[in-house]
């Protein structure tokens, strides 16, 4: 008699639209081992296997294909699950060739296949390639023993388990086409075992599993099953347990398969016509004993059979425990069990509960890393999705070994645990587990609060699972609030929401529930950040280490840019935290602060600190549209630390340029301004920096290690500022006040023969000429002898060189001049009068923006030339 048992529940595996006619797919894990992916991976692709001997490997492989002309089905052996360095068999059609088997080869870098050259016909035999119905398929003994010829032909290593990677495309003369996104890869395999059996590494994953710990009957052998949805009618079963047990074999059956029954009672019964209904809805049936454990899988139709009530039929919204069993059978029938299992409440069409494959697309996840002085947070997790009519789909998961505990998550306004809104999936008194709200209450004491009112109403479509330990807990939670009671979750969209997770024991006194303290197993989401917003910004990576400035390689391995003894580029900085601050790079063309491309060192908001990208307007700071990923790419090697009220970061960056042109490209031979600036940041990104925390480098290549701090620069731009204020705002004035005002004065006071006002007028003009042309020089060397024509800086630029020609025409002009008894002395008197008016107003226009003395000064000059006498001596 042979050892059974029985589960009352099933569990499926996707099927596929379209096989190829020569390819089997009855005897996959049979007679042969299979890797057929999802359709959305594949495009309707296949492997299968069958290890002759320790030489010959029969392949198998197919593709979904809307021609044969320059397509491929191919697979790589891998000991990882990436592409590149592997081994490859293919089915190819190269160009308007037949389809046929090959070797080739994935390149190291993962960046392309080769074709192996030499003729390798003789390692295929037996072959069949075929192009019908839209399929490509292709069929070998291939020798899988290597080549002395080339390393590159797949050797078979009995010893070793491959990864099998999957691959689909357009072929072309030198090798296979990039697959895009028609590629798949399997779970490790032994090419030697054709049906694998039960992957548990895969629960949880791409299949809900229950396998329950300590039955009684089981003396330590492990019993279970897993379910997979393949569309709204069909689940794909498998059942699995012991060597000396099956799924049911009874009578003369070789091997055990699937099979339908009733229990209607405390025994099992026999379905009338059962094998006839079996036929229709159960379908790709397989079952094995090898390896010590018995294995039943197929595709089940649970839609029920309309003339038998007996067959199962499933309810989407029907939460179910699955019974598992084992006894033994005889010729007709399974005998009473000797042993049972129940598992918690299950729903078929959950993968185990939480699903993160959607985090950040439909929906936001917080999954901590960390808790309060811990790493272990207990498996804890929660997601939230915004639904119309003020609802959210919430989520909860976390590890509990037992009823009257809980898992929360707090949606906090403060970035605290006190006084904040809280849905949680808990179980008091034994009871079972549900979702409910809840309030962090915070005065003298902590108090976890509960709603007087009966809120059931407002989650439904519930789900709850507890399987294995695990708590799962899914809902669509009413978020609209009740009044001003605050125990009830009132979402507000355009509100930041700091997300809490924590985990604990609930605890009852009297009639009073609430959750009592979480003790160390609690987390915040490290950002703040509204709940439509599913794509959280990038936590930055902690400091890898105790890095800080070395200036003693300066102009040695590196060339260094430190305006004061506290800042340095490499970015080094004083601050007074590590959060909230900021210390910016920019490379600017002009020595403007905008436009420019910006590395900088930043922690928005209350992120760590790390390494970005931004970019620089005329007088703002952006963020960059998807510079997150375009920054896990680029920067690397980073170094952060905060020390000593320091904080310094550094890394590699790649800097040859993005499809995002506001991300840094370097120019060779292009010479750069280093704009430097320090400040503090917002969650959205940098704050203006002051007038004091920006330092501007020399023009610089960089290349040139030896350029140095280089802030002549900025010191003669300041040098022009001042010679410039002083020639036009003070010595032209005083020059013009003598000649218009004060020429009466002093008449009989002639030093070298010429009255005072006419020594102090031309004496204050030659001056303010010399200050004039040495501030013009101090220009043209800051701005390396270019000329500015952009903007305000372009504007400045044109009004000074008008000027400074009237002004510089003046001393010529004096020259020609004629006696003061000329009758043309009138007309070189208005001549030198209105350059001298022109020029002044020229430069007045700029100066007047810096005051009202400023105005007056330059108002009062102007009506003295025009209503003043002529200059004449």
């Amino acid at each position: 008699m042979i050892y059974k048992f029985l589960l009352v529940f099933a569990i499926i595996r996707p099927t596929f639209s379209q096989f190829s006619p020569q390819f089997d797919a009855s005897q996959c894990e049979i007679s042969k081992g299979c890797h057929i992916p999802e359709p959305s991976q594949s495009n309707g692709m296949g492997v299968a296997w069958n290890l002759l001997d320790d030489e010959t490997l029969e392949l198998e492989l197919f593709v979904n294909a809307e021609q044969e002309n320059g397509r491929y089905v191919a697979v790589g052996f891998s000991d990882d699950e990436h592409m590149g360095n592997e081994p490859v068999i293919e089915c190819s059609a190269i160009g308007t060739q037949p389809a046929s088997m090959k070797f080739s080869f994935d390149k190291t870098t993962g960046k392309g296949n080769q074709r192996i050259s030499g003729d390798h016909s003789a390692h295929f035999t037996d072959t069949t390639a075929s192009f019908q119905n839209g399929v490509l398929y292709c069929k070998s003994k291939v020798k899988v023993s290597g080549s002395d010829s080339d390393p590159n032909v797949f050797k078979f290593d009995p010893s070793k388990e491959y990864y099998l990677l999957l691959a689909n495309g357009k072929t072309t003369a030198k090798g296979l086409g990039y697959h895009k996104e028609m590629s798949s890869v399997s779970r490790k395999v032994r090419l030697a075992e054709n049906s694998p059996g039960f992957d548990s590494s895969e629960c949880g994953k791409t299949k809900g599993c229950t396998i329950p710990q300590n039955c009684h009957y089981m003396n330590g052998e492990t019993i279970g099953a897993s379910y997979r949805m393949v569309d709204s009618t069909e689940i794909e079963f498998e059942i699995f347990g012991p060597a000396n047990t099956t799924c049911s074999q009874i009578g003369s059956e070789q091997s055990p398969t699937m099979k339908f029954s009733y229990n209607p009672g405390f025994y099992n019964a026999r379905i009338a016509g059962e094998p006839a209904i079996r036929a229709k809805l159960i379908k790709q049936s397989i079952g094995r004993v090898a390896d010590g454990q018995i294995y039943c899988k197929g595709v089940v139709n649970v839609g029920g059979d309309a003339d038998n009530s007996q067959i199962f039929k499933w309810n989407q919204t029907q939460a179910y425990q699955l019974m598992f069993a084992a006894g033994f059978t005889n010729v007709t029938d399974l005998t009473q069990h000797t042993g049972s299992c129940a598992s918690s409440p299950t729903y078929l069409d959950q993968v185990n509960g939480f699903d993160g494959t959607t985090c950040g697309d439909k929906k936001g996840c917080f999954v901590p890393t960390g808790c309060v002085n811990i790493t272990d947070c207990s498996g804890i997790r929660s997601s939230w999705a915004v639904l119309p009519n003020n609802k959210l789909h919430v989520e909860i998961t976390g590890n509990v070994d037992s009823t009257n505990q809980y898992v929360a998550m707090g949606f906090s306004t403060s970035g605290k645990m006190g006084n904040t809104s809280v849905i949680e999936c808990s179980s008091f008194d034994n009871g079972d587990y549900s979702m409910t709200f809840s309030y962090n209450y915070v005065t003298e004491h902590y108090q976890n609060i509960r709603p007087v009112t009966d809120v059931s109403g407002l989650f439904t479509n519930q789900r709850v699972q507890f399987v294995d330990g695990v708590l799962y807990c899914s809902a669509d939670v009413k978020v609209e609030g009740i009044g001003n009671d605050p125990t009830v979750f009132q979402y507000k969209p355009d509100t930041n929401y700091t997300i809490i997770m924590a985990k604990g024991d609930t605890r009852t006194n009297g009639t009073q529930k609430s959750l009592a303290y979480h003790r160390t197993v609690r987390s915040f989401t490290p950002y703040a950040t509204q709940l439509a917003d599913y794509a959280p910004p990038t936590t930055a990576p902690p400091p890898s280490g105790e890095g800080s400035f070395d200036a003693s390689t300066c102009t040695h391995s590196k060339a260094c840019y430190q305006p004061n003894a506290n800042d340095a580029f490499e970015f080094s900085s004083t601050q007074s935290s590590s959060s909230g601050v900021y210390l910016a790079l920019g490379f600017s063309a002009d020595g403007n602060m905008g436009p420019a491309d910006v590395i900088e060192c930043s922690s928005l908001g209350n992120q760590q600190l790390s390494m970005k990208f931004s970019s620089n307007s005329a007088s703002t700071n952006s963020r960059i549209p998807g510079e997150e990923a375009i920054r896990a790419t680029y920067i690397t090697n980073t170094q952060i630390s905060f020390i000593d009220g320091k904080i310094y970061c550094r890394g590699t960056v790649r800097s040859d340029g993005n499809a995002n042109t506001q991300i840094f490209k370097y120019t060779p031979n292009q010479q750069y301004y280093l704009v430097v600036a320090k400040g503090q940041t917002s969650a959205s990104g940098l704050t203006y920096h002051g007038n004091v925390n920006r330092y501007r480098s020399s023009q610089r290549l960089l290349t040139d290690l030896n350029a140095g701090n280089g802030t002549s620069s900025t010191t003669l731009l300041i040098l022009h500022a001042i010679f410039m204020t002083i020639a036009w705002m003070t010595m032209v004035p005083t020059a013009v006040i003598f000649a218009r005002i004060l020429r009466s004065s002093w008449p009989t006071v002639k030093p070298g023969g010429l009255l005072i006002w006419f020594h102090i007028h031309r004496g204050a003009n030659l001056i303010g000429i010399a200050l004039m042309i040495a501030g013009f020089v101090f220009i043209l060397v800051h701005k390396d002898w270019k000329f500015t024509t952009a903007g305000w800086g372009g504007k400045h630029a044109i009004i000074g060189i008008i000027a400074l020609c009237l002004a510089w025409l003046q001393p010529f002009i004096s020259t020609l001049r004629c006696s003061p008894n000329d009758p043309r002395r009138p007309i070189f008197n208005y001549i030198h009068r209105g350059i001298g008016v022109i020029a002044m107003v020229n430069r007045f226009r700029e100066f007047v923006v810096y005051g009202a003395v400023l105005i007056f000064v330059a108002v009062g000059t102007i009506l003295a030339v025009f209503f003043g006498l002529a200059f004449t001596p």
